[in-house]
């Protein structure tokens, strides 16, 4: 009988999450590049990775290092360009909430009357 080996477990709960994360994505429930899905492949992958590691499995741990570095990466962006898409919902909201004070109207005047203006100004 074999002894129970942490690498096991490792595997299979990393196949289950990219199993959930797969079935989440065809039932329509969520989409690829959304933290929810992007978040389960990043934990798969670091437990398949840690799992890789344990075992001196070269070749998985290539293969689970470059998705756990690409799908990482993909997150990040995502988070930034939502984090300045909410800064720009914000300064938008808030510019247009705030009135916009225009420049008072001045009508023109005409030069007669404003030597006159100028002259009874100067009387008083």
């Amino acid at each position: 009988m074999h002894d129970f080996d942490i690498r096991i477990m490792f595997q299979i709960i990393g196949a289950l999450l990219y199993i959930t994360n797969f079935l989440l994505l065809q039932t329509h429930r969520i989409h690829a590049t959304k933290p929810a899905s992007l978040l389960l492949v990043i934990s798969a992958c670091s437990i398949l990775l840690t799992a890789a590691i344990i075992g001196h499995d070269w070749g998985l741990i290539l293969l689970e290092g470059t998705w756990l570095f690409l799908v990482t990466t993909t997150f990040a962006i995502r988070q930034r360009s939502a984090r300045r898409q909410a800064v720009l919902e914000r300064e938008a909201e808030a510019s247009a909430v705030m009135p916009v004070r225009s420049a008072p109207v001045v009508e023109p005047v005409h030069a007669p009357v404003a030597r006159e203006l100028e002259l009874a100004g100067a009387a008083a």
